[in-house]
């Protein structure tokens, strides 16, 4: 029993290390949607104006405007190095994000149609996957190393499948930054 679970464990750590040493390349038919056009600002910028809160949420949509906002909220506490509060709101970020892919909105898109005539970015994997990132990132600065390293591979897992839907840039450049940090913490 006991080789039976030893054997499970490495088998399971060997897939882990393939999973996350390799990069994810773009599908040869689809385009790099470039920086300039796809990039947290522009997704910040989209989604400003009425806060959401989970009281509000009626449509898919409002879910993920809630977690975009959230997010903002978030990356501005983690500029100032309020550390715990930003981690609560990536995390309430993360759980408006949460909801989408509980009704198989899983694909992130550059052009995701809102409503008739108007398109928005929709990266709710890619915002997952940084938010993760950040998440690592506030972990390591308040000395839980530890913490981080299972955070950044939880972050990859998002990256990559936003990756394998709509590559763009500012996806590879998340994938970058996520390897180096794995690679000098392994």
């Amino acid at each position: 029993m006991k080789r039976r679970l030893f054997l499970l464990f490495v088998l399971f750590s060997f897939l882990t290390f393939l999973g996350c040493s390799a990069t994810t390349l773009p599908p040869k038919n689809r385009p790099l949607i470039p920086l300039k056009q796809a990039n947290l600002e522009a997704v910040f910028e989209e989604n400003e104006g009425l806060e959401v809160t989970p009281e509000d949420t009626k449509e898919l949509r409002d879910f993920y405007r809630g977690g975009v906002q959230l997010k903002a909220k978030a990356e501005r506490l983690f500029q100032e190095k309020a550390y715990p509060e930003a981690m609560r709101l990536y995390r309430s970020s993360n759980d408006f994000f949460s909801t989408l892919f509980l009704h198989h909105l899983d694909e992130d898109s550059a052009t995701y149609p809102l409503f008739e005539g108007t398109h928005i970015l929709f990266f709710p994997n890619l915002l997952m996957g940084d938010n993760y990132l950040k998440m690592g990132l506030t972990l390591r600065a308040m000395g839980e190393e530890g913490q981080a390293q299972p955070t950044w591979e939880r972050a990859l897992f998002f990256v990559k499948a936003s990756l394998q839907a709509e590559p763009s840039e500012w996806g590879l450049a998340l994938q970058q930054e996520l390897l180096s940090l794995l690679e000098k913490n392994s």
